[in-house]
C-alpha cells in the first residue's frame, strides 16, 4: 500500500511522521493530537496501535524514510484555482480545527454526539487562513467525519472539504468511505454525494466502495475481538457513523445524490 501511495503526489500524515521519528527519543504515540473531548481510552488504544505499526516499520527503514520525507502539505492549481492539501488543519499536521464538530455554525447534533467542547473555528479565522495561504480551497482529512462547507468572501467563494476517511464507512448505516475529487470538468460526476463549484473548479465528495465482507475478514485477521484496533474501529466498519449525509453538505454545498441519504 505504501509503495502505491509513493507512486503519486503524496503528503505526510501524523502516522507517517511518528513512524519516521522512532528512535528519536520521543514518547511513543500516534501523533493524533486528540482534542480534550476525546476519551483517554481512545488515546490509549491509538498508542497501542501505533506501537504495533512501529514494530513493523522497524523492518522497513528505507520505506519509512521515504514516508517521513513526504511534505506536510501540497498546493495545487486546478481549473485556475489554488488548492491547499493538508492532513490536519492549516496550522498543524494533526490539527483538529477543520473537524466538522469545530466548524461554525456548529451542528448541535454532531457536537453532542462527539462530546465536543473547545474553541470553534469561525468564518473570520477561515478567511484569514485562506488569505495567508492564497488559496480558494482547503482539502483535508484526519478528523474522521466528512463534510464540505462553502464560505463567502465578498464576491468570491471559498471551500473547506474534508473527506473524513477513505477506508472506513462515513455515514450512518453505510459501508463506503469518502474521497475528494477536484476537477476542471464543471459537471458533477454521476456518483457525487455532494459538491459545489469554486470558480471553474468542481469539488465533489465521492463514495469509495469496496468489498465490505472481504474488508471485514482482512481486518479481523489483523485485529481480532479484544484487540485495540477492534475496539476502536470494528463498530464503525460494521455500522457506519452517526452522521447523516445531509449534515455533510454545509454553507450552500449541494447534495447531488439525495437518493443515497441514509
Amino acid at each position: 500500500m505504501s509503495q502505491a501511495v509513493l507512486a503519486h503526489h503524496a503528503t505526510k500524515g501524523n502516522v507517517e511522521a511518528e513512524l519516521a521519528s522512532q528512535g528519536s527519543g520521543e514518547d511513543a504515540g500516534c501523533g493524533c493530537a486528540y482534542p480534550g473531548y476525546v476519551g483517554d481510552d481512545v488515546v490509549d488504544r491509538s498508542n497501542q496501535i501505533i506501537g504495533r505499526l512501529q514494530a513493523t516499520a522497524a523492518r522497513l527503514p528505507e520505506l519509512v524514510g521515504r514516508l517521513g520525507a513526504l511534505p506536510r502539505y501540497l498546493t495545487a492549481r486546478v481549473a485556475g484555482e489554488r488548492v491547499r492539501i493538508v492532513h490536519g488543519d492549516p496550522e498543524s499536521l494533526a490539527g483538529w480545527r477543520l473537524a466538522l464538530e469545530a466548524m461554525e455554525p456548529g451542528d448541535p447534533q454532531v457536537r453532542r454526539q462527539v462530546g465536543w467542547r473547545g474553541q470553534p473555528t469561525t468564518p473570520t479565522e477561515l478567511l484569514d487562513w485562506f488569505g495567508r495561504a492564497e488559496v480558494s480551497v482547503f482539502a483535508s482529512t484526519h478528523t474522521g467525519l466528512p463534510y464540505a462547507q462553502a464560505i463567502a468572501d465578498g464576491r468570491r467563494r471559498r471551500l473547506v472539504i474534508n473527506n473524513g476517511a477513505a477506508g472506513l464507512p462515513a455515514f450512518a448505516s453505510t459501508t463506503y468511505g469518502v474521497m475528494t475529487r477536484l476537477s476542471s470538468d464543471p459537471r458533477p460526476p454521476p456518483d457525487s454525494l455532494y459538491g459545489t463549484a469554486v470558480g471553474a473548479l468542481r469539488c465533489d465528495a465521492l463514495p469509495v466502495r469496496f468489498d465490505h465482507h472481504r474488508w471485514q475478514q482482512r481486518f479481523l485477521a489483523q485485529w481480532p475481538p479484544g484487540s485495540p484496533g477492534h475496539r476502536s474501529y470494528f463498530g464503525r466498519i460494521t455500522g457506519g457513523t452517526h452522521l447523516r449525509l445531509v449534515q455533510a453538505a454545509r454553507g450552500g454545498v449541494q447534495l447531488t445524490a439525495p437518493s443515497q441519504q441514509p
